[in-house]
């Protein structure tokens, strides 16, 4: 795609995505159009000099430069654009189909909230243990359900029984240690996990306007804690001031190390299929594969391009993966290509629309709170390669959250029940 082009587009889908906020109150378009900025922004600090292309030793020869920079790019914008208007086309208003309200939520939070702190405190518990451990492996990941935990505690907080002002400065305590605990480099996302869906219900209210200048100082809040928590692998934060983390954060943000998404779009580009053949949805099957022992099936499908490499051309020698993230539209093509891309971006349009409206399908307050939680997975899924891995991160940390949500819609379909039973028996 021609550079004037990427840039049309660039600007064109920024300006759309917010009209489309201000108009229809739907924060997706507007991820998708920032998401492409920040992207791209990876381009314009090579072109600068103050960043270099990333180097690995895959064996294989590799050119990096420009030229393939530019290519990168411009299939990242076209699958952006593709995405943002499919959404837009599919995407239909939201029907309020579980009839529940705030006082309803209260009561059932009510009356779980010692399973709540319970849940909270054991894996809360588990964090501390596990900390430091590798994050990569399953049964360690099983960590990061602390994600769930700490909003319902949250939500314990704002729809639980009236509580004294001393007990809210406890609960305050509390969350001000659990950011700590839970703010670190290995797992990144578990602190936005939790901090997203909470910063985002807390704005429920706000008008369009208002929370589109809160959107652009919560983008760069998150920005400064991602590259801080990326810059805590080289450099250790001990002795630091706050004014020099802050520094240390925006030095790592201008070099555009945490949004090295060109570079491994690039190195995708030049495997596929030069190297190795397109995988034909094969990443997105290995969503519900991945929890599959491979000692129960050794033949399984192999999950990155390099484990694919390696069993195709280096006859046993194993190659170390420094998991470049190529974007979930690297996914696509490493899918199918250039046609993988638009097809993809054409589904995950409506996809994400789809679910859009089944988060939103509460009359309660809890519709805010899941569309929130939806916004933070779409930033795993979307900036990484590992499509399979990726889902496995979004549902160890949102599966109690998903059991709270099943049981809370029981709990609502028998009340109701009853509150109908009773109408009818004064009647």
């Amino acid at each position: 795609m021609d550079r004037s082009l990427v840039h049309f587009f660039l600007f064109a889908n920024f300006i759309v995505a917010i009209v489309y906020f201000l108009r229809k109150k739907n924060e997706v378009p507007f991820f998708l159009a920032v998401f492409n900025l920040m992207v791209e922004y990876r381009i314009l600090a090579l072109e600068n000099g103050t960043s270099t292309f990333i180097f690995y030793d895959y064996g294989i020869d590799f050119i990096f430069d420009m030229q393939y920079a530019y290519i990168a790019s411009g299939l990242i914008t076209l699958g952006t654009t593709i995405m943002l208007y499919s959404y837009i086309a599919f995407f239909k208003t939201p029907e309020k189909t579980i009839r529940d309200n705030d006082q309803l939520l209260s009561a059932f939070i009510d009356k779980n909230k010692t399973k709540i702190i319970v849940g909270l405190c054991f894996f809360t518990l588990l964090n501390i243990v596990l900390s430091g451990s590798d994050a990569g492996s399953y049964s360690l990941l099983i960590k990061i359900g602390n994600t769930s935990f700490i909003i319902l505690l949250f939500l314990v907080v704002i729809y639980g029984s009236k509580i004294s002002g001393f007990v809210k400065l406890i609960y305050g305590l509390i969350f001000c240690f659990l950011a700590y605990l839970t703010y670190s480099t290995a797992i990144r996302f578990q602190f936005l996990g939790w901090i997203i869906p909470i910063g985002y219900f807390l704005v429920r209210n706000v008008k369009p306007g208002k929370k589109l200048v809160l959107a652009f100082s919560g983008i760069f809040v998150i920005l400064i804690v991602f590259s801080l928590a990326g810059a805590m692998r080289q450099v250790s934060l001990s002795g630091l001031t706050v004014e020099q983390m802050y520094d240390l954060s925006i030095d790592r943000m201008l070099m555009a190390d945490d949004v090295n998404f060109i570079d491994g779009f690039m190195m995708l580009y030049q495997v596929y299929p030069k190297l190795l053949d397109y995988d034909y949805g094969l990443q997105h099957i290995a969503i519900f594969l991945r929890p599959i022992p491979r000692s129960l099936w050794p033949g399984k499908p192999l999950a990155s391009w390099v484990r694919n490499y390696q069993a195709k051309y280096n006859n046993g020698v194993v190659l170390e993966s420094a998991g470049f993230s190529p974007t979930i539209w690297g996914v696509f093509y490493s899918e199918g290509g250039i046609v993988g891309i638009i097809i993809f971006s054409v589904f995950w349009g409506w996809l994400l629309g789809v679910l859009y409206r089944k988060f939103s399908s509460f009359k309660s307050d809890l519709s805010y709170l899941l569309v929130g939680i939806m916004i933070a997975c779409l930033i795993p899924v979307f900036r990484s390669g590992d499509m399979a891995g990726d889902f496995a991160i979004v549902l160890m940390s949102f599966w109690p959250f998903i059991v709270f949500v099943r049981y809370y819609k029981k709990f609502v379909e028998r009340e109701l029940k009853l509150e109908r039973l009773k109408t009818l028996a004064v009647k």
